[in-house]
């Protein structure tokens, strides 16, 4: 009988896990479902969000043949029956190894006014409430990578309006010294207020009050404060912290269920270096998609093993910034800065929907990643009636 595998959501990790699955299991009925037909760039969203959506790509038009594609909303996960129930349908959908790649979105809401460019929903929210051209004062609350390109490509679109960004921590506190006095003079030198270290007393009708009692005015606010997984898993009864993220082992293998396994912002393993992001989403569906091929043949397989290299950060669409960094993600001291940041950055985004149409078209496994084994992880104690095995 073929086996089953079951994808949940099309993202970098599903479909390249899809992709890469598909040329190593001839045998096996391989099925991906998404609540869009429309692949959306993640990593473009501040973009789409300050001048308006850009082309899009049909999930179908990713896919190589043979995978079964599903447009469909997940209502409920059932891991002790292995199936899956859809919204609106009474279709069961059943599994022999399960790929949960759902992706994240905006981990909570401040206040009522704000808006969020967390999820491509969230987005078009935003591109249809608002005229762009009528947004003069534009209040971005986080200062991580993604507020800060929130902020510069907006600026950057939009030159005459304000931009200010409000963050409790330190501004790049993740970057080198370098990085930092390099973000900072750049954003400033732009017009975008900062406000780092910083927290908000209170949020009234167009307009903020600081925790030292300064207020700030807005016609629009944008939370790039952090991100939080679907729900579905911690109600299915896996083990989850608290944006929502399954506990996985180092195989990637959720700690509860061992026939699932999780990839992207999805995934949590406990003590180690990995961190939400495209950067660690399309290793580990590459990654699951290898392990699950061998698992079916009965070979052997190994721990999953991945090192940083750097981040890259878009400042509007001229400049970037390229912080090198050791493997366990710490920085290093190297940037590299300029119209030659941007270049590099632009060359990854690209890369991203490069390597799903080369594991698409190709007959071979096209992608790889920087392999290293800084993952450590401590053992995790979970009541023993959550452990089931197959």
């Amino acid at each position: 009988m073929k086996p089953k595998i079951l994808i949940l959501g099309a993202g970098y990790a599903g479909i390249l896990a899809a992709n890469r699955l598909a040329k190593q299991t001839k045998d096996a009925e391989i099925q991906i479902v998404s609540e869009s037909t429309e692949f959306k760039e993640r990593i473009r969203f501040h973009e789409f969000a300050s001048k308006g959506f850009d082309k899009t790509v049909k999930i179908k038009d990713l896919l190589r043949t043979g995978i079964n594609f599903l447009q469909a909303k997940v209502k409920q996960i059932s891991p002790y029956e292995n199936s899956i129930e859809i919204e609106n349908s009474s279709q069961c959908l059943r599994y022999d190894y399960l790929v949960v790649a759902l992706g994240s979105s905006q981990i909570h809401q401040i206040h009522n006014e704000e808006n969020s460019i967390q999820s491509s929903e969230s987005v078009s929210e935003f591109i249809k409430k608002y005229n762009q051209k009528e947004i003069q004062k534009l209040c971005i609350i986080g200062g991580g990578l993604t507020g800060i390109e929130m902020a510069s490509e907006w600026k950057y679109f939009h030159p005459n309006t304000s931009v200010s960004i409000i963050d409790k921590n330190e501004l790049g506190s993740t970057f080198s010294k370098k990085g930092k006095t390099y973000l900072r003079t750049y954003l400033l030198k732009n017009g975008i207020q900062v406000f780092d270290k910083t927290k908000i007393h209170m949020i009234s009708e167009k307009e903020i009050t600081l925790e030292d009692k300064n207020k700030l005015t807005f016609d629009c606010i944008i939370n790039c404060s952090g991100f939080k997984s679907s729900n579905l898993a911690k109600e299915a009864g896996f083990a989850t912290n608290a944006q929502n993220q399954i506990y996985v082992d180092p195989y990637l293998r959720s700690l509860t269920f061992q026939n699932v396994f999780v990839a992207g912002d999805s995934a949590y393993l406990e003590n180690s270096i990995l961190r939400m992001g495209c950067v660690t989403a399309l290793p580990m569906g590459a990654y699951i998609a290898d392990q699950i091929a061998k698992r079916i043949r009965g070979k052997k397989v190994s721990p999953f093993s991945f090192q940083f290299v750097g981040r890259c950060v878009s400042l509007g669409r001229k400049e970037g910034l390229i912080q090198l960094t050791y493997g366990n993600d710490k920085p290093k001291e190297w940037i590299l800065t300029g119209k030659w940041g941007a270049v590099i950055k632009e060359l990854v985004n690209r890369f991203t929907i490069f390597s799903l149409l080369m594991e698409k078209l190709l007959p071979f496994r096209f992608y790889f990643w920087p392999k290293g084994n800084p993952i450590q992880q401590k053992e995790i104690v979970l009541p023993k009636t959550m452990f089931i095995g197959t």
